[in-house]
């Protein structure tokens, strides 16, 4: 197995065994793996319940949900339409890993950042006739490349519906722009799926129209859970995210998909303690019985949630459950270890990932944090925590 760490190979890995690892991995104290093969999988898998003639804009935003932008890039490049990011930063970044593909970029760019935008020929996300003038305006070389964005019930941008029919009319007369594409967003597709479904069917009520105005422009409307629940409904592209990653919201359809990142730490400390004994900070803790207690290093600095504190959530050592025990804190958590023995200093520490029979999910995390999987893996400090890419499949 070929092993990358910060786009390097490293020959020889083996993460199993403490004593027999690569040296540059035994040194780490906190890392993930990232698995690249299994996002080609996930893709094809969503594919597979998609129109044939449907393209695939591939969701890199926020360093690929934490995965890394270019080299899911490079993994997804052969499968994908296009790619979407969050800003401009990100898609200047990823125009280096892969120069011959279209690259949205979803958010609204700044005022200062429009020139480049064009200049670049990406494709800017507008929710205004006002915002297209303005990009128009440097449309010397080349036109300005747009998505019409239009909110039917996200309330975040975009052109109002109620509005859309006088607005498009006046775009499909603008000189300057090009218009790749109209695109809009389901904000509840778990929570209110009859909801979601008004709007896939006023955008299909609409698509005559879009068409008359600006022939050739494609139609995108389903993210992740989109593309999972309402496949039928996909127009000429979808913009799955979250379920490349190999995470499925609503998780009915987790068995589909394949976890691509796994995060990891080490024991750096082993106490035997009594019973009565406070751990952490606020004395949120108290041992009720004589226990063997690990520090972990792994803190909310490194992006492990400080709410996961006084939940269920557990670490997987040797493929067993190792309950959290006391606070978070900023460095270093606490796992009760009374069922392991001979555990020792260094020893491999699974929190997002399978060891044995046993797996943590980052939906898993998500719950005993009250957040959602989105932000966990999002939130994984890459500048703390090393990144190894692999590739060559693991899949039993």
């Amino acid at each position: 197995m070929l092993v990358m760490l910060f786009g390097f190979p490293i020959r020889n890995y083996k993460i199993r065994a403490v004593k027999n690892i690569n040296p540059v991995v035994r040194s780490l104290r906190c890392w993930t793996e990232i698995q690249l093969d299994l996002l080609a999988l996930n893709l094809r898998e969503l594919r597979s319940q998609l129109p044939c003639k449907c393209g695939v804009i591939s969701v890199l935003k926020a360093d690929a949900y934490g995965h890394g932008l270019v080299e899911v890039a490079m993994a997804l490049r052969s499968e994908s339409t296009a790619f979407a990011v969050a800003c401009l930063s990100e898609a200047i970044k990823l125009r280096k890993g892969v120069p011959n593909h279209d690259i949205l970029i979803l958010g609204s760019a700044l005022p200062e950042e429009r020139q480049q935008v064009v200049k670049c020929g990406f494709i800017a996300s507008i929710s205004s006739v006002e915002e297209a003038v303005e990009y128009a305006k440097y449309a010397s070389v080349r036109p300005a490349r747009i998505c019409i964005k239009i909110d039917t019930g996200m309330g975040r941008t975009g052109i109002w519906k109620e509005e859309v029919g006088c607005c498009l009319q006046t775009l499909a007369r603008l000189p300057g722009i090009s218009v790749h594409s109209i695109a809009t967003h389901l904000p509840v597709w778990e929570e209110d799926p009859v909801f979601s479904r008004q709007q896939l069917q006023w955008i299909k009520s609409c698509g005559v129209f879009f068409q008359k105005l600006f022939p050739g422009a494609y139609l995108h409307v389903l993210n992740s859970t989109g593309v999972l629940e309402f496949p039928s409904s996909a127009f000429d592209l979808v913009r799955p995210g979250l379920a490349l990653y190999g995470i499925a919201a609503p998780r009915r359809h987790q068995h589909r998909l394949k976890p691509v990142l796994a995060w990891k730490t080490r024991v750096i400390s082993i106490r035997q303690v009594g019973k009565g004994r406070s751990v952490s900070y606020g004395r949120t803790y108290i041992t009720s019985k004589a226990s063997r207690l690990a520090t972990l290093a792994v803190g909310y600095a490194d992006g492990y949630p400080r709410s996961v504190s006084g939940s269920s959530a557990f670490v997987l050592i040797r493929g067993c459950r190792c309950p959290v025990v006391g606070r978070v804190t900023m460095d270093s958590t606490v796992v009760d270890v009374s069922e392991l023995s001979d555990i020792f200093c260094g020893e491999e520490v699974v929190l997002i990932g399978r060891d044995g029979e046993e797996g943590i999910l980052a939906s898993d995390m998500a719950d005993w944090a009250g957040t959602i999987a989105w932000e966990i893996l999002t939130r994984i400090h890459p500048r703390r925590v090393a990144r190894f890419f692999l590739s060559g499949s693991t899949v039993q």
